[in-house]
């Protein structure tokens, strides 16, 4: 982290739409060394105190990584040091970086973090953005205010070391998160009163929130359950992770609340796909916490452009049309394969290439908990060029005692550095878990392509890891996985009212008693020595559909698309009488 340049003005007044305003807002790069005070910087003024200034709002930052964004976001390259009235222009500090209550060094100052920056009309005015406050607050780069613990010169070029962490390690994010969007979240408001650096106004705000919650739940319409058949979203953000991997982030076109998934789940979006005949459906990780209740995110990994060039695949259609603004179908977060965030059993999340993205959600669900809970971060991929959000996985080790990452590059290049960008090379094998864990007493979880997973789960089992703590998600057909591992034996409590029904696999010459414990059809024939097809096992992609000869089933979940007259979708089924199945 470094200071990048200082930044005053003294309030001015400008013509505002047929109004006269005064504002401070208009600060310029000075050099050499400048001294900052309890209640600003040297040469610095702000011309309404009301709402500016002041002990808690002595010294407004702002990240530069924030003006980059907004340069490519907004087409314009007038954006310099001092553009939003930051005080302070620094690398390495964006919102969600810096906590409330952090304590940092910055040549001779010491200055503590005490509340996101709140645009008011005057950023639009300056922006020449009508709306452009709006726009502010969704993007979550805000930046933040200093007070000031010791008075000290500052410079352009100072190293910025961070010498306390805020406690609750609430970011400057979160905080503003919970006074516009997650209001309803008396636990994390409560968390965040708890911290000695909230300013006294703010304190009493979240006091009056949480005084109203209540009847703000009553007010506020919160669905208690996912929606039926695919809704309209709009791409709000599209974030580059590396050279291959790409962020999209989601909000609802209609504007109302999210349903809260579970960190590891998926999303579905009927796609409308050019050189496709018709919409095709792609499944993608949700890569995000929960806890982010007004959008959602996906991380998708460029794949190799299909030989037909006029055929665009899924995820070349969101690399090179899919832009902001864009309107995509989507259908309710759905998948099996989740942590609870509430256990604290210790856990392995074990990745390789853009399988890391729903064990970023679950990681970030770990830390989003509060609780203690021992975590450990594995992830291979080839090299710098295919590893995506590093810094986010290196940072919350840093900041989180209870989570240790270990990232293993196959074939690193010369500018890889190890020990920043990787620690170990080679393939992620349980040879390596071995060297890494304290011992196998855990669950774990792998998501990755098939040769991986073939690899990890063979391992896992001759280690003596039971199948009933091995947790994994594979997208595509079952016939990628090797016979050997392909069962997943989760079972349910037996119900009394199931008979046990003859079920038929024609094909195969194979007959067996229907057994009630069996969670679907799918697993049960898996056991019994059949292995259809599949993908989703959430009654998505229709992979595991076949015919039904004779028969009824009852489905355990609503399919996204009811199956063909006279067909079962074997993953989500289970008989209601004896079944002659077409496998």
């Amino acid at each position: 982290m470094k200071l990048v340049s200082v930044n005053v003005s003294v309030p001015k007044t400008v013509d505002h739409l047929g109004r006269r305003v005064s504002t401070g807002i208009y600060n310029e790069p000075v050099t050499g060394r400048v001294m900052v005070r309890k209640l600003n910087v040297d040469g610095d003024g702000q011309a309404d105190l009301t709402v500016h200034g002041g002990v808690y709002k002595a010294v407004y930052v702002y990240d530069l990584e924030n003006i980059r964004y907004w340069k490519q976001e907004l087409g314009r390259d007038d954006l310099g040091y001092g553009h939003f009235g930051e005080n302070l222009t620094v690398e390495g500090m964006t919102d969600d970086r810096i906590h409330i209550g952090d304590v940092f060094r910055i040549g001779g100052a010491l200055l503590e973090v005490t509340q996101p920056r709140l645009p008011c009309f005057k950023l639009e005015m300056k922006m020449d953005l009508p709306g452009f406050s709006r726009q502010f607050i969704t993007s979550g780069l805000l930046g933040f205010y200093f007070r000031v613990l010791e008075e000290g010169e500052v410079g352009a070029g100072d190293s910025i070391e961070r010498v306390k962490v805020g406690p609750e390690k609430i970011t400057v994010w979160e905080f503003a998160r919970l006074y516009y969007f997650d209001y309803n979240n008396q636990k994390r408001i409560r968390r965040l009163l708890r911290i000695p650096a909230i300013p006294p106004d703010w304190s009493r705000a979240f006091e009056e929130i949480l005084a109203a919650a209540g009847e703000r739940g009553k007010k506020r319409k919160t669905p208690e359950r996912a929606w039926k058949g695919f809704r309209n979203f709009i791409v709000d953000r599209k974030v580059s992770e590396s050279q291959t991997i790409t962020s999209f982030y989601l909000v609802p076109e209609d504007g109302e609340p999210l349903p809260i998934y579970l960190p590891g789940q998926f999303l579905t979006f009927r796609l409308s796909v050019p050189g496709q005949p018709k919409p095709i459906i792609r499944i993608y990780s949700l890569s995000e916490c929960p806890c982010h209740a007004e959008y959602y995110r996906v991380t998708i990994k460029r794949e190799s452009p299909p030989d037909d060039p006029a055929i665009i695949s899924g995820s070349n259609y969101f690399h090179n049309l899919v832009e902001p603004g864009t309107r995509l179908q989507v259908a309710a977060s759905r998948g099996d394969f989740f942590l609870n965030p509430q256990e604290e059993t210790p856990v392995v999340l074990i990745s390789s290439g853009v399988g890391l993205t729903p064990m970023i959600s679950m990681l970030n669900a770990i830390v989003d908990s509060g609780k203690n809970r021992p975590a450990w971060f594995i992830h291979g991929t080839r090299n710098g060029i295919h590893h995506a959000m590093c810094k986010h996985v290196r940072r919350t080790a840093v900041e989180n005692d209870n989570i240790t990452v270990h990232i293993r590059y196959s074939q690193p290049r010369p500018e890889d550095v190890k020990g920043r960008d990787y620690d170990s090379t080679g393939h992620v094998t349980v040879d390596l878990l071995k060297k890494l864990l304290p011992n196998k007493d855990m669950d774990f979880y792998l998501c990755g392509p098939p040769p991986f997973m073939n690899s990890m789960m063979r391992g896992l089992w001759e280690w003596g890891v039971p199948e009933s703590r091995i947790r994994f998600e594979l997208f595509g057909p079952a016939a990628l996985l090797q016979e050997g591992t392909r069962a997943r034996r989760r079972k349910k409590k037996k119900a009394a009212e199931e008979e046990a029904y003859q079920i038929i696999f024609s094909e195969s010459g194979i007959t067996a008693k229907w057994d009630p414990e069996y969670e679907n059809l799918l697993e049960f024939s898996e056991e019994q020595g059949v292995f259809p097809d599949f993908s989703c096992r959430s009654g998505i992609c229709h992979s595991c559909q076949y015919e039904l000869l004779k028969g009824e089933v009852d489905y355990t979940f609503e399919p996204l698309d009811p199956p063909y007259p006279g067909q079962v979708l074997l993953c989500c089924a289970r008989p209601v009488s004896n079944l002659v199945i077409e496998i």
